[in-house]
This record gives structure tokens, C-alpha cells and sequence, in this order.
């Protein structure tokens, strides 16, 4: 499991960064809060990290604490609550703090 990745910011889209490790893109889902906290495109970057592994897919989501991380794997926990829906949520309370 990828638990943090500290890098370079190397793109910023909708839902998602590129974080550049040594090379390495990695593809990360934020949450909409954390988008609007990044630092600029080529600047340094340590983003907490849950790995999901589907069958189809292996999917990284990205935190810029440990603690919206932790929110996110209790909000997972609900029944019927999968990874896309979590970070919805976690954007959403976000906005309320």
C-alpha cells in the first residue's frame, strides 16, 4: 500500500493531481478542499495517501493531513459508501469547517 508520496505538484485538474516521485507520475484523487490548498504546479508536495485496489483498478486518493485521511477511512466504513462517494463527503465538510 502507497501510504504518502512526497514530491513535486506536477499538474492540477477537475479531481485529480500528478505527483512527480523521482520520475514516477502518480495519478492522485483529491477532494475539492485540498485542491483549493495546493500549493503552485512545480512546487514541493507531501500528500497522505489511501490505496484502493478493485479488480479493475488500482486507484490512489490523496490528503493533505493525516486527519482528513483518517475521516476518509471511517466515512469508507459506512455501508454502501465506496471511495469517490467518501471524498465527496470529505469535500463537503471541508467546506462547512
Amino acid at each position: 500500500m502507497i501510504a504518502r508520496l512526497k514530491g513535486v505538484l506536477e499538474d492540477v485538474s477537475k479531481n485529480s493531481i500528478v505527483v512527480d516521485v523521482s520520475g514516477i507520475g502518480y495519478l492522485v484523487h483529491v477532494s475539492e478542499g485540498d485542491l483549493k490548498r495546493m500549493p503552485r504546479v512545480g512546487e514541493a508536495i507531501i500528500v497522505e495517501t489511501h490505496t484502493h485496489v478493485r479488480e479493475e483498478a488500482l486507484d490512489l486518493y490523496g490528503f493533505l493531513t493525516k486527519l482528513d485521511r483518517e475521516l476518509f477511512l471511517f466515512l469508507m466504513e459506512a455501508n454502501g459508501v465506496g471511495p469517490k462517494l467518501a471524498l465527496t463527503v470529505l469535500s463537503h465538510l471541508a467546506g462547512e469547517a
